[in-house]
């Protein structure tokens, strides 16, 4: 089994054709320096939970592979380039918990088939979840384009974007719940790790009032 290499990622990710990459791009590395600083805390491969976390989202390079199909296609394409173990993270970000992976997929906006919706349960059902594909879910929480952020506020921003739903909710606590059993090996917050959050919460906040005032003509 051949892994990709820091460098061959980001070759990977400079070279998708998506219009907006810019954006996409920032969270990917902003999602890839979590992991890292996660994965070596925790005593492991810290290069690999970089890696996992710079093409996490791959399958978002073309400009149709919107909603979920987005992780079926990044996997389908590293399989295709032969690196398993990266794949995997494409599928695995996305759930938190096995009995999630269902009513995420039979969302409306997953544009997937029946088959491949079967694909990717059965996948996930098979393999589970090992503590890398943890960490790269609180990874993708905590990372944005505009910074390194509480998987509070990322998943407020999510749920205000694409609305607040009975699996929405559910997501949140499965989330919540990967979180306190990484903070329980590590033995602290895992916020400890990220001081860049507070100043990325002010500055957000800041920008927030301008805006306000800007609307109301204060």
């Amino acid at each position: 089994m051949k892994n990709l290499s820091i460098e061959q990622a980001y070759k990977l990710l400079e070279n998708a054709p998506r219009g907006n990459k810019e954006l996409w791009l920032k969270h990917s590395v902003n999602v890839a320096i979590v992991a890292e600083r996660l994965a070596d805390q925790l005593k492991l491969d810290s290069k690999k939970a970089y890696v996992f976390g710079l093409v996490h989202d791959i399958g978002r390079g073309k400009r149709e592979h919107v909603g979920l199909r987005h992780i079926l296609e990044g996997y389908n394409y590293l399989i295709s380039l032969g690196y398993e173990e990266e794949a995997r993270g494409c599928l695995t970000h996305t759930f938190y918990d096995r009995s999630l992976v269902v009513p995420n997929l039979t969302k409306a906006n997953t544009n997937l088939t029946r088959n491949e919706i079967d694909f990717i349960a059965d996948y996930i059902n098979k393999n589970g979840f090992d503590i890398y594909d943890k960490i790269l879910q609180i990874a993708d929480n905590m990372g944005s384009a505009r910074g390194i952020n509480t998987i509070e506020r990322r998943r407020t921003e999510s749920m205000l974007r694409y609305g607040i739903t009975d699996v929405s909710e559910k997501n949140l606590r499965g989330i919540f719940n990967v979180q306190a059993e990484i903070e329980a090996k590590l033995g602290f917050s895992i916020y400890y790790l990220f001081p860049e959050v507070a100043d990325n919460i002010s500055k957000t906040l800041i920008k927030d009032v301008i805006k306000i005032k800007i609307n109301k003509n204060f």
